[in-house]
């Protein structure tokens, strides 16, 4: 198979510089494959999302991108539902929708699979027009997400989310919820609603085992208000997906889900904002094609 025109956007905050690095050497991966591309550096926030439209716009085959899970989320709102493929170089803190498309390549390796690439459609989710790739979350784990975003902590990925789970939890307050889905409803109190395309974020929690990127469905992690102590003594099961079984905690699986709130309440996905209730949130299933890594037989 031929490969595909590229545009590689490139992230280069990404990662505290990873992702400057990181397209340089992807760029010399592709010379070295004999493929050209053409190279696009994203200067802010929602960036991204334009220069990936023009790179449709401009007939690209292909879209690699170069930078964390919220420039993907960018680059998708202009690639869902069409045949322009996606391929990422992970950069950024928790890069959870890479690694949930399969293993994480070197720049050397990804340039050799977009030599001859295979491809494959997997599924998003959208909330009331925005579309995100990994885990929306609602509730403490948003205020968690807001406050790692905002803190600009001198660490990052897991040990960033921990240390905003303790700040965060010094002050939280449950908001009380309308929850509906295609089989049930919920209404009361929430900790957190975790409403899922693929198991992980905040660089590879657990927080839904069961979500998978191409089953046509959102998976939902449910928790009831939890106290000040038996969060902190249920985190070691929180980090090791074993928290299907607290009575706290509930799971489902639905094609869309309806969210009301009695106060602010924001939905945080990819490690960005994404919007507040109310709130429509469904799949949309093999809306992405993305480049296929997982090894051949």
């Amino acid at each position: 198979m031929d490969a595909p025109l590229i545009t590689l956007i490139v992230n280069p905050a990404s990662g505290r510089g990873r992702g400057r690095r990181l397209g340089e050497e992807m760029l010399a991966a592709l010379s070295g494959q004999g493929l050209p591309a053409r190279v696009m550096h994203t200067q802010g926030r929602g960036h991204a999302q334009k220069l990936a439209a023009q790179a449709v716009a401009e007939g690209a085959g292909l879209v690699l991108v170069c930078g964390g899970d919220g420039t993907v989320q960018e680059v998708v709102q202009a690639l869902a539902g069409g045949e322009v493929g996606l391929a990422i170089l992970p950069t950024g803190r928790c890069n959870d929708f890479a690694r949930a498309l399969g293993p994480v390549p070197t720049p050397a390796g990804l340039a050799r699979s977009l030599a001859a690439p295979r491809w494959r459609r997997v599924d998003l989710a959208r909330a009331d027009g925005r579309l995100y790739c990994t885990v929306g979350a609602l509730g403490f784990d948003a205020l968690v997400s807001r406050y790692v975003d905002q803190a600009r902590l001198p660490f990052q990925g897991q040990p960033a989310y921990l240390w905003g789970v303790v700040r965060v939890l010094m002050g939280f307050e449950p908001r009380r919820v309308r929850l509906t889905w295609d089989s049930g409803s919920y209404q009361g109190a929430l900790f957190l609603a975790a409403i899922a395309n693929t198991p992980t974020y905040g660089n590879q929690i657990p927080i839904v085992p069961p979500a998978r990127p191409d089953d046509g469905l959102l998976d939902v992690c449910l928790v009831k208000p939890l106290s000040f102590f038996r969060v902190l003594r249920l985190l070691p099961t929180l980090l090791a997906g074993r928290h299907a079984g607290l009575p706290e905690v509930s799971f489902f699986s639905t094609r869309t889900l309806k969210v009301e709130s009695d106060g602010l309440l924001e939905l945080w996905a990819d490690g960005e904002p994404v919007g507040q209730a109310p709130l429509f949130i469904e799949v949309l299933p093999a809306a992405l094609k993305v480049l296929d890594l997982s090894p051949t037989a």
